[in-house]
């Protein structure tokens, strides 16, 4: 396996080296790449160009403002993230290992996932697989295809986003998602039946801000009915914040279905009797195109995940 590696080239790589075109692209400044990876200019320099004759190629335009990455530098850095990544997560593996730990998932999910999939999800980890960790991070679709492209994520719960940004990266649509309109449990219509959206014109709003789906969905129900845009008193994307925010009284939201029933449940806020339309589309896994879903641990979530979806909501066809 290992006669088609460039020993003579991997001896000279250092991960020191990695870090350092990863600081210098997040920072243009060659200075302060140095002082994040505790190297002196000079040495930063050195080591720089080191990897560019290693490589060889320019990795590094120098501008009078700073260092811009070339398109292959580019390529290095993503390819250095990934590598960095790796090397963390053998590190964790191992210690897992000599723990008696079978093994380590970092998913990442968008919040509408955590009310039922991700807590059943995690039922399912303590009694089938009570020697796996699960590292959950709740993000946004974007952020969470970021994570995978750049190694940090193993899998994820989302939906798909750019296609520009989803290269290398597996879409596998499970569910359908929702949405629902929400009010403090004393607003003045939670006690009216038969409500509509044109009902709700003169209410103010809490609303994610453009161009997120939710706000797109919407504005979109609205406009389908000929109604102008609901006003907003607030924009936010912060699902916890729209939950402590509707405590006046006076404001509406919208929520994934999946988060207002829970919030109903516990009698934090009322799910609002409007038929709204989701034009969002289906969520479900992603995951790196790269043959990563052959670790056992991450292969074992990805079926719980499939098991959970296919018994909880009806399956998408998008």
């Amino acid at each position: 396996m290992a006669s088609g590696l460039d020993f003579s080239m991997l001896s000279r790589l250092r991960f020191r080296q990695l870090a350092l075109v990863i600081a210098l692209s997040e920072t243009s400044n060659l200075h302060a790449a140095a002082r994040e990876v505790s190297l002196s200019q000079p040495g930063a320099t050195k080591m720089l160009k080191e990897l560019e004759s290693t490589l060889g190629v320019l990795l590094f335009d120098r501008l009078p403002r700073g260092m811009i990455p070339t398109r292959a530098g580019e390529e290095v850095v993503r390819s250095a993230r990934l590598i960095l990544s790796n090397a963390i997560r053998m590190r964790d593996t191992a210690l897992a290992v000599q723990s008696g730990t079978s093994g380590a998932v970092r998913l990442g999910a968008i919040m509408a996932a955590v009310p039922n999939l991700i807590v059943d999800l995690v039922e399912n980890i303590m009694a089938e697989a009570p020697a796996l960790t699960l590292d959950l991070r709740v993000v946004t679709s974007d952020l969470l295809v970021e994570g995978l492209v750049e190694g940090a994520l193993d899998l994820g719960i989302g939906r798909p986003v750019d296609i520009a940004n989803m290269a290398g990266i597996r879409f596998e649509p499970l569910l359908t998602e929702d949405l629902a309109i929400v009010a403090a449990p004393g607003h003045q219509l939670t006690t009216t039946k038969n409500l509509h959206l044109q009902d709700l014109t003169e209410m103010e709003w809490i609303l994610q801000p453009r161009p997120s789906p939710m706000r797109a969905s919407i504005d979109l129900a609205f406009s389908r009915e000929g109604l102008p845009p609901p006003r907003h008193r607030v924009e936010t994307s912060s699902t916890l914040a729209t939950t402590v925010l509707l405590e006046n009284d006076r404001l509406l939201a919208v929520l994934p279905a999946s988060i207002a029933d829970y919030c109903a449940r516990h009698r934090l806020l009322k799910v609002l009797p409007v038929d709204l339309p989701s034009s969002m589309g289906g969520y479900g896994l992603i995951y790196p195109d790269n043959g990563s879903g052959t670790d056992i641990a991450v292969s074992a979530i990805a079926i719980m995940i499939r098991r959970l979806a296919a018994g909880r909501w009806q399956v998408t066809d998008t």
